[in-house]
């Protein structure tokens, strides 16, 4: 049996509610992680069953304080986002980054990520410039693996694919209720979307519960066991070049912060920041608040 410590962190928190926010466990001594397998790590998210769980090793790529090996229960990915900010807050309350720096580079899958350690417990993160890919023009299979019609589907701007280190199908909706009403299945989200280079689907509205917010968000990820998100910072970068790139906020000016709802319905309200501040698009900014909540051992066979 091995002893392994952890801490469980909430990330993306809204103040207004005490439990929110999307749960993550970090197992972060290196030294304990290093006799783990792929496999073990595996069935300890698979246990802990969060969206995510992360894993830190030492880095191999100079210049980064940590390697970060992020697990949903069913995959490892190479790239999220709020594990990464999660596991950099961690890093912090354990000493790994000192409470003197402000910044620190993360070695995570997809390679090196810039993090800066904001007031009040916020972190942001510095996402990779968005890539726009395939649109989707018939919205019939999408629609019905969430239970809607295409009507609720705004015809304004495009069905579209856009990454910013993870590929996310971006599916514009007419209203809040439209979004609220979505109820997603498993199965035929991952039939209808099996030919496409992502299997994720990010559904939005720009009417929102909060009048201070600029959208309204739901995130289905049934391909890596995450029916929905509560809060999906990976997707947050790609919706924010979306959103600036079509000019879609209409009290907005390019490069302001956005402000995103998420996960209100499955009961964990969580508040999500991105900017895009250069018409070029070369980064993304994406930042929120982390909430430490538990921390224990893990006793793993």
């Amino acid at each position: 049996m091995k002893n392994l410590p952890f801490i469980q962190t909430s990330v993306f928190v809204e103040d207004r509610y005490p439990f929110g926010g999307n749960q993550l466990a970090t197992f972060w001594d290196a030294d304990c992680n290093r006799e783990l397998s792929s496999d073990t790590m595996q069935g300890i998210a698979r246990e802990m069953n969060f969206s995510e769980t992360t894993f830190l090793e030492k880095p191999t790529v100079k210049g980064c304080v940590s390697k970060v090996r992020i697990f949903t229960p069913n995959k490892e990915l190479k790239f999220a986002g709020h594990p990464t900010l999660g596991t950099s807050f961690v890093m912090r309350q354990k000493g790994i980054v000192t409470a003197s720096q402000n910044s620190a580079i993360v070695e995570l899958g997809i390679g090196p990520i810039h993090i800066e350690f904001q007031p009040d417990d916020h972190v942001k993160m510095t996402q990779p410039s968005p890539t726009f890919m395939d649109t989707v023009k018939d919205l019939s299979l999408v629609t019905e693996a969430i239970n809607l019609e295409t009507n609720d589907v705004s015809d304004k701007y495009p069905a579209q694919i856009v990454s910013t280190g993870l590929p996310f199908l971006i599916l514009p909706l007419k209203s809040l209720s439209a979004v609220k009403k979505a109820n997603p299945s498993p199965q035929l989200i991952l039939k209808s979307l099996k030919k496409l280079p992502t299997a994720q689907l990010l559904i939005f509205s720009s009417e929102t519960i909060h009048s201070e917010n600029d959208v309204h968000v739901r995130m289905f990820a049934p391909g890596v066991g995450v029916l929905e998100d509560p809060a999906t910072g990976s997707a947050a970068g790609p919706l924010g070049a979306y959103l600036e790139r079509y000019e879609i906020l209409k009290r907005h000016t390019f490069g302001e912060p956005i402000q995103i709802e998420q996960g209100y319905e499955i009961e964990r309200p969580s508040r999500l920041t991105v900017t895009v501040p250069h018409e070029s698009m070369e980064e993304v900014f994406v930042a929120g608040k982390v909430r430490l909540v538990a921390e224990g051992t893990f006793y793993a066979p």
